[in-house]
């Protein structure tokens, strides 16, 4: 743990900021939307898991996305 403490440190600041981020947010947008748009950051963890981990795309993760999407395009037009 000694020589990965830089590690935890940044992490635990960008955890902090991101947290700040929805925060504010939060007062210049109706919450259930924040709320479900920070849920698309699931696609991202989705992409990394296929590209830099080397994780099947499977129909189901597929379909998934697929949803996530069409969630975040309903609450854009609506």
């Amino acid at each position: 743990m000694a020589r990965d403490w830089k590690v935890g440190v940044v992490t635990g600041g960008l955890s902090g900021a991101a947290y700040w981020i929805v925060m504010w947010a939060m007062t210049k947008a109706p919450i259930a939307s924040v709320a479900s748009l920070r849920e698309s950051s699931i696609l991202f963890a989705m992409l990394i898991s296929v590209v830099a981990l080397g994780e099947k795309m499977t129909v189901w993760r597929s379909a998934a996305a697929l949803c996530i999407v069409a969630g975040v395009v309903a609450l854009r037009l609506g």
